[in-house]
Protein backbone atom coordinates (compact mmCIF):
# COMPACT_ATOMS: atom_id res chain seq x y z
CA UNK A 1 0.00 0.00 0.00
CA UNK A 2 2.62 2.38 0.83
CA UNK A 3 4.89 1.41 -2.29
CA UNK A 4 1.73 2.51 -4.47
CA UNK A 5 1.46 5.94 -2.90
CA UNK A 6 4.77 6.43 -3.21
CA UNK A 7 4.58 5.61 -7.13
CA UNK A 8 1.72 7.47 -7.35
CA UNK A 9 3.11 10.45 -5.61
CA UNK A 10 5.98 10.00 -8.12
CA UNK A 11 3.73 10.51 -10.98
CA UNK A 12 1.60 13.03 -10.02
CA UNK A 13 5.50 15.58 -9.49
CA UNK A 14 6.45 13.94 -13.05
CA UNK A 15 3.09 15.14 -14.61
CA UNK A 16 3.49 18.67 -12.69
CA UNK A 17 7.47 18.83 -14.24
CA UNK A 18 5.72 18.02 -17.68
CA UNK A 19 3.20 20.94 -17.26
CA UNK A 20 5.92 23.21 -15.89
CA UNK A 21 7.93 22.81 -19.07
CA UNK A 22 5.62 22.72 -21.77
CA UNK A 23 4.32 26.15 -20.28
CA UNK A 24 7.88 27.42 -20.53
CA UNK A 25 8.41 25.76 -23.85
CA UNK A 26 4.79 27.84 -25.38
CA UNK A 27 5.87 31.20 -23.53
CA UNK A 28 9.71 30.74 -25.24
CA UNK A 29 7.70 30.12 -28.03
CA UNK A 30 5.41 33.12 -28.29
CA UNK A 31 8.54 35.41 -27.78
CA UNK A 32 9.08 34.78 -31.15
CA UNK A 33 12.41 33.39 -30.02
CA UNK A 34 14.17 30.67 -27.43
CA UNK A 35 13.45 30.60 -24.19
CA UNK A 36 15.42 33.58 -22.35
CA UNK A 37 16.00 35.17 -24.92
CA UNK A 38 13.78 37.83 -23.76
CA UNK A 39 16.25 38.30 -20.37
CA UNK A 40 19.99 39.58 -20.27
CA UNK A 41 21.18 35.82 -20.52
CA UNK A 42 20.93 36.42 -24.66
CA UNK A 43 24.02 38.62 -23.72
CA UNK A 44 27.38 38.90 -22.39
CA UNK A 45 29.11 41.45 -20.08
CA UNK A 46 31.57 43.02 -22.18
CA UNK A 47 33.88 44.63 -19.93
CA UNK A 48 34.38 42.71 -16.79
CA UNK A 49 35.69 44.96 -14.06
CA UNK A 50 39.15 43.04 -13.84
CA UNK A 51 40.01 44.18 -17.49
CA UNK A 52 38.91 47.48 -17.81
CA UNK A 53 38.19 50.76 -16.06
CA UNK A 54 34.78 52.33 -16.31
CA UNK A 55 34.98 55.95 -17.40
CA UNK A 56 32.15 58.84 -18.21
CA UNK A 57 28.79 58.46 -20.13
CA UNK A 58 28.97 60.81 -23.05
CA UNK A 59 27.23 59.77 -26.39
CA UNK A 60 28.25 56.26 -25.29
CA UNK A 61 29.96 54.78 -22.60
CA UNK A 62 34.01 54.93 -22.09
CA UNK A 63 35.98 52.02 -20.98
CA UNK A 64 40.07 51.67 -20.73
CA UNK A 65 41.54 48.55 -21.30
CA UNK A 66 44.11 47.61 -18.28
CA UNK A 67 46.10 46.44 -21.19
CA UNK A 68 46.14 45.20 -24.84
CA UNK A 69 42.30 43.45 -24.51
CA UNK A 70 39.62 41.59 -27.11
CA UNK A 71 36.51 43.58 -27.57
CA UNK A 72 33.31 40.76 -27.39
CA UNK A 73 30.04 41.31 -29.13
CA UNK A 74 27.07 41.53 -26.47
CA UNK A 75 25.23 39.42 -28.37
CA UNK A 76 24.79 37.14 -31.99
CA UNK A 77 24.90 40.27 -34.31
CA UNK A 78 25.79 41.14 -37.54
CA UNK A 79 28.85 43.13 -38.40
CA UNK A 80 27.46 46.54 -40.33
CA UNK A 81 30.46 48.15 -40.98
CA UNK A 82 34.22 48.82 -39.55
CA UNK A 83 36.62 51.12 -40.27
CA UNK A 84 39.92 52.31 -40.21
CA UNK A 85 39.55 55.91 -41.02
CA UNK A 86 37.00 57.57 -39.07
CA UNK A 87 36.92 60.89 -37.69
CA UNK A 88 37.02 58.98 -33.77
CA UNK A 89 40.15 59.96 -32.10
CA UNK A 90 42.41 56.33 -32.94
CA UNK A 91 40.64 56.44 -36.39
CA UNK A 92 38.57 53.38 -35.53
CA UNK A 93 35.28 52.35 -35.69
CA UNK A 94 32.93 49.04 -35.81
CA UNK A 95 29.18 48.73 -35.19
CA UNK A 96 26.80 45.88 -34.97
CA UNK A 97 23.63 44.91 -35.52
CA UNK A 98 21.90 42.20 -32.49
CA UNK A 99 20.22 39.29 -33.70
CA UNK A 100 18.61 37.87 -30.68
CA UNK A 101 17.13 38.35 -27.37
CA UNK A 102 14.85 41.22 -26.28
CA UNK A 103 17.36 44.13 -27.90
CA UNK A 104 17.53 42.65 -31.50
CA UNK A 105 17.24 45.08 -34.18
CA UNK A 106 19.21 47.66 -32.13
CA UNK A 107 22.55 48.70 -33.38
CA UNK A 108 25.56 49.49 -31.26
CA UNK A 109 29.57 51.14 -32.25
CA UNK A 110 32.22 50.55 -30.72
CA UNK A 111 35.05 53.33 -31.22
CA UNK A 112 38.40 54.58 -30.57
CA UNK A 113 41.93 52.87 -29.84
CA UNK A 114 41.07 49.73 -31.77
CA UNK A 115 42.70 47.14 -33.83
CA UNK A 116 42.18 44.15 -35.69
CA UNK A 117 38.32 45.37 -36.35
CA UNK A 118 35.95 42.33 -37.87
CA UNK A 119 34.88 43.17 -41.47
CA UNK A 120 31.88 44.15 -42.69
CA UNK A 121 29.02 41.01 -43.14
CA UNK A 122 30.80 38.97 -40.80
CA UNK A 123 28.25 37.16 -37.94
CA UNK A 124 29.56 36.87 -34.62
CA UNK A 125 28.36 35.26 -32.07
CA UNK A 126 27.48 36.64 -28.09
CA UNK A 127 31.08 36.87 -26.80
CA UNK A 128 33.36 36.89 -30.09
CA UNK A 129 36.08 39.06 -30.31
CA UNK A 130 35.07 42.09 -32.72
CA UNK A 131 38.08 43.64 -32.33
CA UNK A 132 41.36 44.33 -30.17
CA UNK A 133 41.24 47.67 -27.59
CA UNK A 134 44.46 49.42 -26.67
CA UNK A 135 45.06 50.84 -23.34
CA UNK A 136 46.06 54.33 -24.51
CA UNK A 137 44.67 57.73 -23.98
CA UNK A 138 40.84 58.22 -24.96
CA UNK A 139 40.53 53.92 -24.74
CA UNK A 140 36.95 53.21 -26.85
CA UNK A 141 33.72 54.32 -26.67
CA UNK A 142 30.03 52.29 -26.51
CA UNK A 143 26.86 53.46 -27.23
CA UNK A 144 23.54 53.07 -29.39
CA UNK A 145 23.87 53.73 -33.06
CA UNK A 146 21.81 53.79 -36.48
CA UNK A 147 22.27 51.75 -38.94
CA UNK A 148 25.07 53.38 -40.49
CA UNK A 149 27.45 53.39 -37.46
CA UNK A 150 26.49 57.31 -36.11
CA UNK A 151 26.13 57.29 -32.39
CA UNK A 152 22.40 57.90 -31.86
CA UNK A 153 23.29 61.43 -29.93
CA UNK A 154 25.74 62.61 -32.54
CA UNK A 155 23.06 65.56 -34.07
CA UNK A 156 22.28 66.92 -30.24
CA UNK A 157 26.06 66.47 -28.76
CA UNK A 158 28.29 68.69 -27.55
CA UNK A 159 31.83 67.84 -26.14
CA UNK A 160 31.58 66.97 -22.40
CA UNK A 161 27.48 66.69 -22.47
CA UNK A 162 26.33 63.31 -20.45
CA UNK A 163 23.61 62.58 -22.82
CA UNK A 164 20.10 60.16 -22.09
CA UNK A 165 21.33 57.85 -24.98
CA UNK A 166 24.56 57.90 -22.77
CA UNK A 167 22.43 56.74 -20.17
CA UNK A 168 21.03 54.14 -21.47
CA UNK A 169 23.57 52.29 -22.78
CA UNK A 170 24.95 52.58 -19.38
CA UNK A 171 21.40 51.40 -17.85
CA UNK A 172 22.11 48.29 -20.13
CA UNK A 173 25.79 47.62 -19.55
CA UNK A 174 24.88 47.74 -15.81
CA UNK A 175 22.18 45.02 -16.29
CA UNK A 176 24.21 42.65 -17.84
CA UNK A 177 26.85 43.42 -14.86
CA UNK A 178 29.41 46.06 -16.34
CA UNK A 179 30.66 49.14 -14.04
CA UNK A 180 29.68 52.19 -15.22
CA UNK A 181 31.83 55.10 -13.64
CA UNK A 182 28.85 58.05 -13.89
CA UNK A 183 25.55 57.80 -12.15
CA UNK A 184 22.89 56.37 -14.83
CA UNK A 185 19.64 57.85 -13.51
CA UNK A 186 16.59 56.28 -14.43
CA UNK A 187 16.40 55.70 -17.83
CA UNK A 188 15.20 52.60 -20.15
CA UNK A 189 17.96 50.08 -20.91
CA UNK A 190 17.14 50.57 -24.91
CA UNK A 191 17.55 52.77 -27.16
CA UNK A 192 14.08 55.13 -26.83
CA UNK A 193 13.00 59.34 -25.98
CA UNK A 194 15.22 61.73 -26.68
CA UNK A 195 18.48 61.47 -27.61
CA UNK A 196 20.11 64.17 -25.86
Amino acid sequence: MLGARIRAGIAALGIAAAITMAASVAAGASDGGTIGARASNAYVNPFKPSRWYAGRIDMGVDYMAHRRHRVVAIGNAKIMGSSSHSGWPGGHLIWYKLLDGDHAGNFIYVAEQLRRLVPKGTRVRAGQRIATALPRSTGLEIGWANRRGDPRAAPCYSEGMKTHSGREMARFLRRLGAKVGDRVGRVADHPSGKRC
